[in-house]
């Protein structure tokens, strides 16, 4: 008996949509930071899923993937292969807490699911937030999470190549401070510019070389403008009870 054209067509669709639609009714949920949200120093994500099983990347199965966090470029086409940089964060061990390290201003956030090999899935949310620092308390907030960062990429065992990433999450916290000068007292925000500057100069450098050979040399004469104090380091420890110039150590 031949088949109606009409049962081929239903027979078809329900073989297309089991082929690509195994996302089909799940949903992802960013949960922090809520829409609108203004932010200070690293952004803390909370991500949440229903309907797909969120797991360790690794092998694509159906049904399960991990989540990703997109900044300012939209969500990935679903089946492209999501990239990894900062404005590319893999939560690849199956996290549903994170952050992610932006500059100053109004940022738009695509969460997105991929499967367990980074494919995009058509499973995502998106919040456009505000990253600025609004008084003194978070400027040295983003001061300490500066140096506590800069502590953590240093004494990693990652590759220079990962580290870079680290690097470039320290010059955008630092782009917070440039723009927060004003929350300095009059007196020390020079200090505090060129204190910033320098930590500007810095991870550029190493963010910007091909390798960390190159990165050395791109370093010396950075240091060399600096000299034996950093300035500003004083107001830093009156007032956010840290020393960037490990006198203590």
């Amino acid at each position: 008996m031949r088949a109606s054209r009409s049962v081929v067509f239903v027979a078809v669709g329900v073989l297309v949509a089991a082929a690509c639609g195994s996302d089909e009714g799940s949903t992802a949920a960013l949960m922090s930071p809520v829409a609108g949200a203004r932010v200070a120093g690293g952004v803390e994500l909370e991500m949440a899923a229903e309907g797909i099983t969120i797991e360790e990347a690794g092998v694509a199965r159906d049904g399960a993937g991990h989540f990703h966090v997109v900044a300012d470029v939209g969500c990935a086409k679903t089946g492209d292969v999501i990239g990894k940089d900062a404005d590319h964060v893999h939560f690849g061990a199956g996290q549903t807490t994170g952050l992610i390290y932006l500059g100053p201003g109004s940022h738009d956030l695509c969460l997105q699911v991929g499967d367990g090999a980074h494919q995009a899935l058509g499973i995502t949310d998106r919040h456009t937030i505000e990253v600025g620092i609004a008084d003194q308390a978070e400027f040295c907030d983003v001061v300490i999470e500066v140096d506590e960062l800069f502590d953590a990429v240093d004494n990693s065992s990652d590759d220079f190549s990962v580290k870079q990433v680290g690097y470039e999450n320290i010059r955008r916290l630092a782009a917070q401070l440039t723009a927060a000068l004003d929350f300095v007292d009059p007196g020390s925000r020079d200090d505090l510019a060129a204190t910033v500057s320098f930590v500007d100069a810095m991870t550029s450098a190493l963010v910007e070389a091909a390798d960390l050979d190159e990165a050395e040399r791109a370093l010396e004469p950075i240091f060399e403008t600096v000299g034996a104090e950093l300035p500003g380091a004083g107001w830093i420890l009156d007032n956010c009870g840290i020393d960037i110039a490990g006198e203590d150590e």
